[in-house]
């Protein structure tokens, strides 16, 4: 939960038991299973955005709930998988959930979050939540595609790194602007939206940089893991776009196929000290001042202000 906003903790506590009821199982193996997942969200900073947008429209209702509780399983579903894929051995200080339980149980288990998802909206009645809903998810999939099939191509442009995550996180944050917004006129959903997007653009930067520079334990999840898998992200493009010609071929190599703990602890070094991290950095904040520009659309209230503040959020996490 996010402790800068303490305002929402009885939304966010709904949010989170809407979740709990989503993956009740009438199997008690299954329950059993679900229940030692333990907190396995993160800090619901997408259920946040779609709360505060609706608390500044007039007021967020269980309608809010569903939506937040869909949007935060779709990403913890997503989340499942990925440390699956990047073989991470802890997430949040806690084992992950293919060394707990084994790697079909955990692709099994992300399956099982989409699914319950896709119901909670389809409960509500709206065929257009739920197409959203989808789209987004599609989009999500693809831009997680995207990013493998670009594994280590030291040719990937910045314009392309945008889309991926575009794809892999701002779309799942625009559309929790929109479900936020469905009590405002066009404009506002756009804007709402708009925000959305340009926060997950930013927190996907900050999420990046806090790979290569950031505190484990703070950061909650195995580091480095980026730089294993040949993901080209945006302190590695700033570095190797500020190469000199002939120092860029032994730059690729370097940072696009280590291998083992020692060569990839070295690529990280690099990276920072060659500004890679703090250039990314700025573009995060570039992004996090565009989404509160987004807000002038909004109504001035205290949600207003507190969406503000969680944009600064984004990019303060700790390193």
């Amino acid at each position: 939960m996010i402790a800068a906003l303490p305002a929402l903790a009885d939304h966010l506590a709904a949010v989170e038991g809407a979740m709990t009821a989503a993956l009740a199982s009438r199997e008690p193996r299954v329950a059993t299973l679900i229940g030692q997942l333990g907190p396995f969200h993160g800090k619901l900073l997408r259920p946040s955005l779609c709360l505060l947008v609706a608390e500044s429209l007039g007021g967020a209702d269980t309608r809010h709930h569903a939506l937040g509780a869909a949007l935060e399983l779709i990403h913890s579903a997503t989340l499942v998988h990925d440390d699956l894929i990047d073989d991470a051995g802890t997430r949040r200080g806690r084992d992950t959930a293919h060394v707990t339980h084994g790697n079909t149980t955990a692709v099994l288990l992300g399956d099982f979050m989409y699914t319950r998802a896709f119901s909670m909206v389809a409960e509500l009645g709206e065929l257009e939540l739920v197409t959203r809903l989808c789209a987004a998810t599609n989009t999500v999939c693809e831009g997680e595609l995207h990013q493998q099939m670009s594994a280590r191509d030291a040719d990937l442009s910045e314009d392309e790194y945008r889309r991926i995550i575009y794809g892999k996180t701002a779309a799942l944050t625009e559309l929790a602007g929109f479900f936020g917004a469905l009590a405002g006129d066009e404009p506002v959903r756009r804007a709402a939206a708009a925000f959305g997007r340009d926060l997950g653009m930013a927190f996907q930067i900050v999420d990046d940089c806090l790979d290569l520079s950031g505190d484990p334990q703070k950061v909650g999840k195995t580091l480095a893991t980026d730089l294993e898998r040949g993901r080209v992200t945006l302190p590695l493009i700033r570095v190797l776009a500020a190469a000199l010609p002939e120092e860029r071929a032994n730059l690729e190599q370097r940072l696009l196929r280590a291998e083992g703990r020692e060569q990839v602890e070295s690529a990280r070094r690099l990276i920072a000290e060659r500004g890679g991290v703090a250039s990314a950095m700025t573009t995060a904040r570039e992004l996090a001042a565009a989404a509160k520009a987004h807000l002038l659309r909004l109504p001035d209230s205290t949600a207003r202000t507190q969406l503000a503040e969680l944009a600064d959020f984004v990019v303060a996490r700790d390193f």
